[in-house]
């Protein structure tokens, strides 16, 4: 039989329960992702590759908006057997589904290569940075220096809190803006103001868990974790000025691997970065990760036609509201 594609707009459990099976590792195929999205008020889709009734491969899309601001989201691309059976599906369900911006990410995805699609509005690389925490001390690939905070945290008595509290996740932000402001200092491309919705949405479906480095009762370091049936994906991440100094950071990823890899994980996923943060690969590559290469990309999958008057559109309704 050939694998054909298929799309489903608000997909039963059960579809996504297959969908998580073909990824188990990966936290954006899991329901409770899908109930994440949709609380933020986007209508989930799934979209993906099928054996008569078997799913081979797929992801969760997000649709959002209305009219010239209606898009569809990937943040997960999956890995694709027969590439040219999904893009083109793809492509025809956005023209369905009146899509104006398609904007497709690699989140945990095993690798990505995506086409020159019609319409191509931006693209970038990426890179995620993969801890394999079976069958090996992962510990045996982290940088001297990394070591080196690590024991002096450890030293400075630092503890480990898990949570989801609301009140913890507005310490985390404020963490973020902590290290987004940092790195801003030092030349690197950052969005310095960030909300906290996203982040809430994780936590209260039950994907999202917060580990934070504690000094006391005072929060050094915090850091957002993803959870799926056999991964973890380091969402987000914030330490303060003062934690620098003592090593929090280091010290907290080394205990959020190891707690997850005893929980059953089989790979711990760093997260991403860009060529406009040269700090934070480095960081990541401390580690031993196993560095993978990745893209992302939007576009525009309508006539260039259409494109045409969509931008003539927009351009005026600014001008309007001016």
């Amino acid at each position: 039989m050939n694998l054909e594609f298929q799309s489903v707009l608000a997909p039963p459990a059960s579809l996504i329960k297959q969908l998580s099976a073909c990824d188990p590792a990966n936290p954006f195929c899991t329901l409770e992702y899908a109930a994440a999205c949709e609380s933020l008020g986007g209508k989930t889709c799934f979209v993906g590759l099928r054996i008569g009734d078997e799913v081979v491969s797929g992801c969760i899309g997000v649709l959002s908006g209305s009219f010239l601001r209606r898009s569809f989201s990937i943040h997960s691309l999956p890995p694709l057997a027969t590439a040219e059976v999904f893009w083109r599906g793809l492509q025809e369900l956005c023209r369905a589904l009146k899509v104006w911006h398609l904007e497709i990410d690699s989140f945990a995805s095993p690798s990505s290569d995506i086409p020159q699609l019609p319409g191509e509005l931006a693209r970038k690389n990426r890179w995620e940075y993969l801890l394999d925490l079976v069958g090996c001390d992962y510990f045996s690939g982290v940088r001297r220096t990394h070591r080196g905070n690590i024991n002096r945290a450890v030293k400075a008595g630092l503890s480990i809190r898990r949570t989801r509290d609301e009140a913890a996740c507005a310490e985390h932000m404020k963490l973020i803006g902590a290290s987004m402001v940092r790195r801003a200092n030092r030349g690197e491309e950052v969005a310095v103001h960030q909300s906290s919705a996203r982040p809430m949405a994780l936590l209260n479906s039950g994907l999202g868990e917060l580990f934070q480095a504690m000094d006391g009762e005072r929060v050094l370091s915090s850091m957002l974790i993803l959870h799926s049936s056999r991964g973890a994906y380091w969402q987000s991440a914030g330490t303060r000025p003062e934690g620098m100094k003592i090593g929090a950071s280091p010290f907290l990823l080394s205990r959020v691997a190891t707690t997850v890899k005893e929980e059953g994980a089989w790979v711990f996923n760093l997260g991403g970065a860009t060529d406009d943060n040269p700090g934070l690969r480095d960081f990541k590559a401390g580690f031993g990760a196993r560095e993978v290469a990745l893209q992302a990309a939007s576009f525009c999958p309508r006539s260039s036609v259409e494109r045409e008057i969509h931008t003539a559109l927009r351009t005026g309704w600014r001008w309007i509201k001016r």
